[in-house]
């Protein structure tokens, strides 16, 4: 093994070497005199900037610079506590469990947009939040023209007249927001600062979906203004460009929310840059939080304004490795660790190497509610037809050897599909299929190609015909990923042909039905095995996050049974039979629960990755005079 200094040297020489890297430096004046500003990656391409049709971590993740939602969790603490937030407390909740009422905070403000108008002073004006832009916010996400996958799943058939309102807006074309001037019968205003939102039975993980940021509160002076018309270079007015279907909010300038941070500049696949909210009302450091907290010196700022960074500069790269260098030559705030040089930074008792440690680094280690899987397209024609097949790809696939060889160990096996910190996973136990047995999968290819004769997909005699994978990434880790899975399912004599794809290509691909087998996986929206069951839930279909297009009748019965209960062991149990019937059917191949190891720089304060929630950028603390001392940007 090569010296860890002689790595160090090389990988420095390689990433100055490197024009992208070399113009982050140029860059370092984003901020002006005085201003502290982030410098970090993100790995995925957003898909989306609008609230309501959010799906994915990484536009989860900066979205929560900008917008607020009712809830939020509370930084530190653990276990997980729901805040109010732009509400002022938790919900009045009625005996019956179906109408919440929820008072709004008087003095919350967007941020500064065109859509408010312009003042004499030539500066864009804005107002206060009122209980309408939640209702607002409400009719987008029942929007038919809308693509609300996630939002919709979650309330669409819960809140008394969405279903009826989305049923009416069918009949508007996608450029007549009229459809908004429609009432919506579940969710009122009985004033400027008093919510009301209806059930149609007990829906007890309420609370935690309002605190998510898809449900953050939309003005209607930026619909009229951004969305119906916008400025074209003559000074005119025209038509903003939609895309095929939905009057979706593409443009940064229209991304009004009431967060710390204004979105100043968003190229699609490059730089993403957020810059203080002037505006953004007093907010402060928690000053308790979880054991340990104190002296992991995370009460530090404890009672401090915030935020600390003025401005937040974000730069698209999609592999591991240029990231790594940008960390190296200390351009970017934090990082992950890339399997090739894992060795180097961890020491065999997974901490971090004395070597780093001298640098001033710092390992920290977050343990996330997220199972990570392939998943089968059950309307397929040959893995829908076969519960054989699916069983005999689970157990021929080394997802031990997955873990040690793809992510150096980084994760443990997933053995069903209720994260190993939630409620009834260890009663359900590890499905039958959760385990690598080579001769038990080729048994099972046996049964399988008698299932497909009988459905008609092959003939006596023939082998099962090739399947296909698509990825969620183009990078090189996906395509060793693909790869090791083409090795696995050799072993029974399955090939396997690979699509490569971004992460947004690969949604509207599964949105569509369009794939075969696929890598997918879900991070916890609420610490509530719900959140992963309704991912198999038959009219979830339609609704956009069952997208292994799973239906079992039994299944879709308990879920109904459990949706309106309250924690309790009968519930649990009925969590633990819907369990074992998904261990049993195998929609998908369960692969890991990730760990993660990221790498902070000396300079970096306040960094306690939270396990569900968004929106804590405001939180961290750089030392900009450490940085510059340190030789960074």
């Amino acid at each position: 093994m090569k010296g860890f200094s002689y790595i160090i040297a090389a990988v420095i020489v390689a990433a100055l070497s490197l024009s992208p890297f070399v113009l982050l430096k140029r860059q370092s004046a984003v901020g002006s005199a005085g201003q502290v500003v982030g410098y970090n990656v993100y790995g995925a391409k957003v898909r989306s900037i609008d609230p309501a049709t959010c799906g994915d971590t990484t536009s989860a993740a900066m979205q929560g610079n900008v917008y607020e939602s009712l809830y939020a969790y509370h930084f530190l603490k653990r276990p997980l506590e729901v805040i109010a937030q732009l509400a002022e407390a938790i919900p009045e909740v009625s005996v019956d469990g179906l109408t919440y009422t929820i008072r709004i905070r008087k003095s919350v403000q967007y941020a500064r947009n065109a859509c408010f108008g312009i003042g004499a002073d030539g500066k864009c004006k804005t107002r206060t939040v009122r209980a309408e832009d939640f209702v607002l916010a409400f009719k987008r996400i029942a929007d038919f023209h809308l693509t609300t996958h996630l939002s919709w799943a979650f309330v669409g058939e819960k809140i008394v007249g969405l279903t009826e309102y989305r049923d009416k807006t069918r009949s508007f074309h996608k450029g007549d927001f009229s459809r908004y001037d429609l009432p919506l019968k579940g969710v009122e205003a009985l004033d400027e600062h008093t919510l009301r939102i209806h059930l149609k039975t007990p829906f007890p993980q309420l609370l935690y979906v309002l605190a998510m940021h898809v449900y953050a509160p939309i003005p209607r002076e930026l619909i009229d203004y951004h969305l119906a018309t916008r400025d074209d270079k003559h000074g005119g007015r025209e038509a903003i460009a939609l895309n095929d279907r939905s009057p979706e909010i593409h443009d940064y300038r229209a991304m009004v929310g009431t967060g710390p941070y204004v979105l100043t500049d968003w190229i699609a696949g490059n730089k993403i840059v957020f810059r203080r909210n002037e505006d953004f009302r007093p907010d402060y450091y928690p000053s308790e939080g979880a054991p340990g907290d104190e002296e992991a010196g995370l009460l530090a700022d404890a009672g401090k304004k915030v935020p600390f960074v003025d401005v937040k500069y974000y730069t698209y790269v999609a592999e591991d490795n240029p990231t790594w260098m940008l960390f190296l030559t200390k351009q970017v705030d934090t990082s992950g660790i890339p399997r090739a040089v894992y060795d180097s930074v961890i020491s065999p008792s997974r901490d971090l190497a004395d070597q780093w440690q001298s640098l001033g680094i710092r390992l920290v280690k977050a343990i996330d509610p997220a199972i990570y899987w392939y998943a089968f397209n059950m309307d397929d024609k040959v893995l829908g037809a076969s519960k054989s097949l699916r069983q005999a790809l689970c157990l021929c696939y080394n997802v031990e050897e997955h873990i040690d060889v793809l992510y150096n160990g980084r994760g443990t096996r997933a053995v069903n599909m209720i994260p190993s910190s939630f409620e009834g996973h260890d009663k359900a136990g590890p499905g039958p299929y959760a385990r690598f047995d080579l001769e038990a999968a080729k048994a099972k290819m046996i049964e399988a190609k008698r299932e497909l004769v009988a459905a008609g997909v092959i003939k006596p005699g023939e082998d099962i015909p090739p399947l296909t994978l698509d990825t969620w990434s183009v990078d090189e880790s996906s395509r060793q990923m693909a790869e090791f899975a083409q090795q696995q399912f050799k072993r029974i004599g399955v090939t396997l042909k690979v699509e490569m794809n971004d992460w947004p290509t690969l949604q509207d691909k599964v949105h569509r039905k369009q794939c075969q087998l696929y890598t997918m996986g879900w991070q916890a929206d609420y610490s509530d095995p719900e959140n992963f069951l309704q991912l198999y839930y038959s009219p979830n279909i339609r609704r956009g996050t069952n997208n292994t297009n799973y239906s079992n009748g039994q299944f879709d019965t308990l879920y109904e049974l459990s949706a309106g209960m309250m924690p309790s062991p009968q519930r649990t149990q009925l969590y633990v039979q819907m369990t074992r019937i998904l261990s049993e059917d195998c929609p998908v191949l369960l692969l890991s629960e990730p760990v993660s190891f990221i790498l902070v720089n000396g300079w970096v304060h306040n960094v306690k990755p939270h396990p569900i929630g968004n929106g804590f950028g405001k939180y961290i603390r750089i030392d900009a005079a450490a940085r510059r001392q340190a030789g960074g940007l």
